[in-house]
């Protein structure tokens, strides 16, 4: 079964500025794509809209409120003119306009270069200028900071000249510092906007990243679950190799027993039973180790052993006392067995424990080449035990070996009827135990 892989990512900002780099700077689409998943994005992206709109028109209505009690305690302010009252209109009219708006434009960036130009004109916009600098300067633009500092710089001075023209008032005594106050109010800003565009861009990689990585993991998980179906497939494709070479000879004797019976006409009734009782136990015995296999399929060999003898139990015996090739003998105990018992074994068992015992001596030569194997053989009355037991004293080079050498023998004790466990015990050493039924 194919497990899903992980989506990439949702792109995150706190200030709607989300996500993806492209050249170095975020996006206009990943400007207009903020923040975690929504459980409702109907009305999530509105409600955030309309609290950014009116959080900007309490600050600018604050700072409205204290120029206007200045302008209005200031005797040389005529606060009956036309020209003041047409600026306190334009100074509402912007300034409402410019809250309202700097919600829902979030990643736009000519709706937020308007509300700066619209801030350098009312008071009460300057909750909306903050943001819409801000927005602008996590774009991490260069000429896009630049162009917002000439703005604010040029716009409030051309303004201030020209509120000063119609209503008469004296210009600001000191325009340099004016000049350098709000060019670096604006570079803050823009500043504290570009740390949020680049944490911004910095939680997108990571989240890519992470994605990346759960991807891979699971592609691995996938493979390795497929090499173990593989591992399980080419097991049983050798004991079917196996079973064909052992159930052939039966099948054989009882063809030439029967055509016997078919052709010959002259022998005597003992004869004639003593085929058929032949023909019966060969195919009984067929029968018995076909019943032994669950399934399998002859492929060709790459292990290299498909054409090499079956092994029976002479060459059971001779790997207990022998050992795998080129490997010390193992240390045998035998307990209420004696060697001639493991000839109560079907043939399918013998060589299941022959494959088994010979992967076992093969891993422990690779990862403890110095220490002892031992064997331990316990009869009973029902099945045979088999331990197998090593101290793991890991080599000075990794051995190297596909992984599956245990995978194999649990599924060819586990077709003929038997159990498999391997682990490591508490004293260290690791420990294989096999049963067999008799």
């Amino acid at each position: 079964m194919t497990a899903p892989l992980p989506k990439a990512p949702h792109l995150v900002d706190e200030l709607a500025l989300d996500g993806a780099q492209h050249g170095g700077r975020l996006t206009e689409r990943d400007l207009r794509s903020a923040g975690l998943p929504v459980d409702n994005p109907r009305w999530r992206p509105w409600m955030r809209a309309v609290a950014i709109s009116l959080g900007a028109l309490l600050a600018g209505a604050l700072l409205f409120i204290l120029t206007l009690a200045v302008q209005v305690e200031d005797p040389a302010t005529d606060t009956e003119s036309g020209g003041f009252i047409a600026f306190l209109i334009v100074n509402l009219v912007g300034g409402l306009v410019a809250c309202i708006a700097v919600g829902p434009v979030r990643g736009s960036r000519a709706g937020n270069l308007w509300i700066v130009v619209i801030g350098m004109t009312s008071s009460l916009a300057v909750g909306a200028w903050l943001i819409a600098v801000m927005r602008l300067g996590a774009r991490r633009s260069l000429p896009l900071d630049a162009l917002v500092v000439a703005l604010v710089v040029g716009g409030g001075v051309l303004w201030d000249w020209f509120q000063s023209s119609v209503t008469g008032r004296a210009p600001i005594e000191a325009p340099l510092f004016y000049i350098i106050l709000i060019a670096l109010s604006t570079i803050i800003a823009l500043l504290f906007g570009r740390s949020r565009g680049t944490r911004a861009a910095l939680i997108t990689s990571l989240r890519a990243q992470a994605a990346s990585a759960e991807r891979e993991r699971a592609a691995l998980a996938q493979s390795r679950v497929s090499d173990l179906e593989r591992a399980r497939a080419e097991e049983r494709a050798a004991i079917a190799r196996d079973m064909h070479d052992s159930i052939s000879h039966d099948l054989a004797v009882v063809a030439t027993q029967a055509g016997a019976l078919a052709y010959r006409s002259d022998l005597s009734p003992e004869i004639v039973r003593e085929t058929a009782a032949t023909v019966r136990e060969s195919a009984a015995r067929a029968n018995t180790r076909l019943r032994e296999v669950l399934t399998g399929m002859r492929e060709p060999d790459g292990a290299g052993r498909g054409d090499a003898p079956l092994p029976d139990l002479r060459a059971l015996e001779s790997l207990l006392s022998e050992g795998a090739p080129h490997q010390n003998p193992p240390s045998v105990t035998w307990r209420d067995i004696e060697p001639g018992d493991l000839s109560r074994l079907s043939a399918e068992r013998i060589r299941a424990l022959h494959r088994t015992l010979s992967e076992l001596l093969v891993n422990a030569g690779k990862h403890a080449p110095e220490a002892e194997v031992h064997v331990v053989l316990e009869g009973g009355d029902t099945h045979l035990s088999v331990t197998v037991s090593n101290s793991f004293r890991p080599p000075a080079a990794p051995a190297l070996g596909t992984g599956y050498g245990l995978l194999g023998a649990r599924e060819r004790i586990h077709l003929v009827g038997g159990t498999f466990e391997a682990g490591a015990a508490e004293s260290g050493d690791f420990v294989v135990e096999v049963t067999l039924p008799w």
